[in-house]
């Protein structure tokens, strides 16, 4: 699966983000801590934890940025695309078109 063709299941069906248990996951397959650049690492640590109360549309967007991140190395991608594909689809955060940028309320 090319990168495009990931980004467009990931963002099929009104998916937005997969929920916290699995979005976590994506930090052992990305190696946030060992490889990337510190500089790099805000913009590509899953939104869980009090990062779930941002907008819908920031939680899309850091899972694209994840993808892109993941598509230069062919080994990350696949690692990736096996996970995303292997989650329930119970197990997506799902919103409507356009995505909001609000954020969600902790109350």
């Amino acid at each position: 699966m090319t990168k495009e063709e990931l980004i467009k299941y990931v963002t099929s069906n009104r998916r937005i983000c997969p929920l916290p248990m699995n979005w976590k996951k994506f930090l052992d397959i990305l190696e946030i801590k060992e490889k990337i650049p510190p500089h790099l690492i805000p913009g590509l640590i899953p939104l869980i934890l009090n990062g779930w109360f941002s907008s819908d549309l920031e939680k899309r967007k850091r899972i694209l940025a994840q993808i892109d991140y993941a598509s230069k190395d062919d080994e990350v991608l696949k690692k990736l695309e096996e996970l995303i594909l292997n989650i329930d689809d119970k197990d997506w955060l799902y919103g409507d078109d356009p995505l909001s940028d609000e954020e969600h309320s902790m109350i």
